[in-house]
């Protein structure tokens, strides 16, 4: 008896890892309901392999047309440009994960057979416990490790000595500046996990007047919350971090509505960071005013 139900699961499951990791790395819009749509249109291939084995679709070619159909499907179509760099990530993380794959055809025992369109596999019954849960375990696990290999790889290629043209909004209020990418930047907000950015004090001239800019001044000094302007005690928070001589300290920060860049063409949103107080000049030429968190390439947003 052909395990048609089993094996239709366990590629749709394939398929919708496949794709979200894909969305994962190229940042590409796309919702979850969409690319389990294209999930659902993909594993129809495995029907069609056992109903219809002398099939065109079956083929290199057909297989190759099907994915074409299938990044349509998950991701809206842009420009060729997009779409191909959607198309090629997909076939680097299907090949990335293709040892997954081939463990999991071993995991549910299943029964290998060659047809003249490629390889068909069958079973005589439900699978064992063990098969199961690496179904239930086993492909979460290969999912979150394979997205965080690739996703580490694309903040590795960024590159941290270009400065970038940044927009930031906070307040209904909006500035443009300049800002580096700080690999040795870390910082996190331990209570609400959003990344830390720094900005300086010609940044916050766009947002704070200066009398409350030199009211910060004193807070920062003194920790007095009480000399918080009330204009702003909804808005500050305190950040602890570690000074480089190993001390404990606490940074002022603000959360922004949200902080844009442009690279390589691509406009790269992040909503709701924290940007941390710089009080005085970042640097002497004022080539950059504003220290960016290198995980924004990562875990930013392609507008």
């Amino acid at each position: 008896m052909i395990y048609l139900d089993a094996v239709w699961l366990l590629n749709f499951l394939v398929d919708g890892m496949i794709l979200i990791i894909t969305q994962a790395v190229t940042k590409s819009y796309a919702s979850m309901k969409r690319m389990m749509f294209a999930a659902l249109i993909a594993s129809f291939i495995v029907p069609l392999t056992i109903f219809f084995p002398n099939s065109w679709l079956v083929s290199p070619l057909g297989k190759f047309t099907y994915s074409i159909l299938i990044v349509l499907a998950a991701f809206p179509y842009k420009s060729l440009r997009l779409y191909m760099r959607n198309l090629t990530t997909f076939y680097f993380v299907t090949f990335a994960i293709g040892g997954t794959m081939f463990a999991s055809h071993f995991f549910l025992n299943m029964n290998v057979q060659m047809a003249t369109s490629g390889i068909v596999t069958f079973s005589t019954g439900y699978g064992d416990p063990i098969s199961w849960l690496f179904v239930i375990i086993g492909f979460p696990a290969a999912w979150w490790f394979t997205k965080q290999r690739l996703e580490r790889i694309a903040v590795l290629k960024l590159k941290y000595e270009e400065i970038y043209e940044v927009v930031l909004e906070w307040n209904g209020k909006k500035t443009v500046s300049t800002g580096l990418v700080d690999s040795g930047n870390q910082l996190v907000d331990p209570l609400t996990k959003k990344l830390v950015f720094l900005g300086d004090e010609e940044v916050f001239q766009a947002f704070v007047s200066e009398e409350e800019w030199t009211a910060l001044k004193e807070v920062e000094e003194t920790f007095d919350i009480n000399r918080i302007p009330e204009s702003l005690q909804d808005s500050v928070h305190f950040v602890p971090y570690q000074g480089a001589g190993g001390e404990r300290k606490l940074m002022l920060a603000i959360q922004l509505s949200k902080i844009e860049l442009v690279s390589e063409g691509k406009n790269i949103c992040m909503h709701a960071p924290l940007l941390g107080m710089q009080f005085g000049k970042m640097t002497d030429d004022d080539s950059y005013h504003v220290l960016l968190h290198p995980e924004m390439m990562q875990k930013g947003k392609v507008a």
